[in-house]
């Protein structure tokens, strides 16, 4: 494929980094992103709000600002009425509002399914840039959301969860990375990514491979949804990326790892949490001040070791 190899290109798509990344000057490089998807709730306006905070979640997890953005909608207008619509483009522009991000415009057409998301475009430094092919030896790694949102979305569309399970899992697709990332850039993190529709161990493979490094997880240590297995035991995951083929010819799975916690490390999440690797020294204070900021489910899942010829990118242990 044809490309115009720029020398302000610092960031492409070599590594599938959230984001790309094209300098300005010396102290300004633009971060562009664009992300939509079909809708995974039933509430148009809460829809709006996950869609808004998956799509601005790829410049904050490239340790940038964001600053504008623009909806990109599609929908069978004959089945759909407009106040639906406005419902969903209004709880985009609650989010946008919530991060100080001004809506510059958008485009829209007609088709059969209904699509929404957006092109978001932030700054950053062009040394303080974090991507995927930089993590430390020795970092600890945080997540700081749960995972489960594929179980979920399988169990909202059979009518299938709580109310107390549904208000869970839209306040923690809806909640904005921006709060988790204002604390992490604060610290000595090496690389940032969020989780979304790779799921864990797809988003922390490119990270492994980049950096040439074993990225290894423990199984207990990574939150979960409440209820999650008595979810999973009804719905199952989906599968829809295909995550675990994937990844399993660089994964090591240590025995005494639980194959339901397997699924969901492997399963597509919505809107899910930053996966930060951060200088050990650091971890636990970050870990209390996320907490304190809200994102209370943070943990510390694992860390980044030597990789050699006994071991894989990844590794999940028990």
């Amino acid at each position: 494929m044809p490309m115009y190899d720029s020398p302000d290109l610092l960031v492409g798509m070599e590594n599938m980094d959230d984001a790309g990344v094209y300098r300005i000057t010396d102290e300004i490089a633009l971060v562009q992103t664009v992300d939509f998807f079909f809708p995974v709730v039933n509430d148009p306006r809460m829809n709006g709000k996950i869609a808004a905070a998956n799509s601005l979640s790829d410049v904050w997890a490239m340790g940038a600002k964001a600053h504008t953005a623009m909806n990109i909608l599609a929908y069978p207008p004959g089945l759909i009425n407009a106040e639906i619509i406005g419902e969903m483009l209004a709880g985009g522009s609650e989010k946008l509002v919530e991060a100080k991000v001004a809506l510059v415009g958008g485009h829209t057409m007609e088709q059969e399914d209904i699509l929404y998301g957006m092109s978001v475009t932030g700054t950053v430094h062009p040394e303080r840039i974090k991507t995927n092919a930089s993590a430390n030896l020795h970092d600890l790694i945080i997540l700081t959301k749960p995972l489960g949102t594929g179980v979920y979305a399988n169990g909202m569309m059979k009518d299938g969860i709580t109310t107390s399970q549904y208000k869970e899992v839209t306040n923690s697709m809806s909640r904005l990375n921006m709060y988790a990332a204002d604390i992490l850039n604060r610290f000595r993190v090496s690389a940032m990514t969020d989780v979304t529709g790779f799921g864990l161990l797809g988003h922390a493979l490119p990270i492994a491979r980049s950096s040439n490094l074993t990225l290894q997880i423990d199984q207990n240590s990574v939150p979960l949804l409440s209820d999650i297995f008595e979810l999973l035991e009804r719905f199952t995951t989906l599968g829809v990326c295909k995550v675990s083929e994937y990844v399993s010819d660089y994964l090591t799975v240590q025995s005494g790892v639980d194959s339901d916690r397997l699924k969901l490390f492997t399963e597509a999440e919505t809107s899910g949490g930053l996966l930060a690797f951060i200088h050990p020294d650091d971890a636990d204070k970050a870990i209390r001040m996320l907490h304190n900021a809200g994102d209370e489910r943070a943990s510390i899942i694992g860390s980044v070791q030597e990789l050699n010829s006994e071991t894989s990118f990844l590794k999940v242990t028990s």
